[in-house]
């Protein structure tokens, strides 16, 4: 019985042993298949260029029409671990922190220049910018406006004053397109003394 049994198991093995012979002949399989390429990293929500709004308001006594806004644009770009570099530019108006006279407030140009760290949806940063900015006894803007505030820092009587500003801020996504933040600056003028325009 055990005769019957071995010569059996030889007659399965030698059938077997031509097909794993044809299996060995067989061509590897594409470098492709055998290795599928990667899943592309997540989108980096604060990376790339922007375009955007602020409307912030600003309180105290003497303030009149604490409500000021602008528009901006940047390009923010990743480097090393989440660390990134920026460049952003805004105009608007804002109003004054102090009683001037006439003046209601001041419209404003300035350039930011930010480093900092992004961790998932937040985003710290340090910054400085260099401006100009002109005081405004026009009146409150109904709605402040970009293309206004350059108008008139351009045109007009009263004198364009440098600016120069520090400051650090933290950001938070909200959605891809959405974002909030708060930011403290310090600003230093030639000539008045104005509340910190938005970074």
């Amino acid at each position: 019985m055990t005769r019957r049994l071995i010569a059996a198991l030889a007659a399965l093995g030698a059938l077997a042993s031509p097909a794993l012979a044809a299996d060995a002949s067989l061509a590897p399989l594409p470098a492709f298949v055998q290795n599928p390429p990667a899943e592309p990293p997540p989108a980096n929500p604060w990376s790339g260029l922007y375009v955007g709004s602020e409307i912030f308001g600003i309180g105290g006594k003497g303030v009149k029409g604490g409500v000021g806004g602008d528009g901006f644009f940047g390009f923010d770009r990743a480097v090393g671990d989440n660390f990134f570099i920026g460049v952003r530019g805004s105009a608007g108006y804002s109003p004054n922190l102090w009683s001037l006279g006439p003046a209601n407030g001041f419209d404003f140009a300035m350039t930011s220049f930010r480093v900092g760290y992004e961790e998932g949806r937040w985003k710290t940063y340090v910054m400085g910018d260099v401006g100009l900015a002109k005081l405004n006894s026009v009146g409150v803007p109904s709605v402040p406006n970009a293309g206004d505030s350059i108008n008139n820092l351009f045109n007009g009587g009263s004198r364009v004053k440098p600016l120069t500003a520090v400051g650090a801020g933290v950001d938070y996504a909200i959605t891809e397109n959405l974002t909030v933040g708060v930011s403290v600056s310090a600003v230093q003028s030639r000539g008045f003394l104005v509340a910190p325009p938005p970074p």
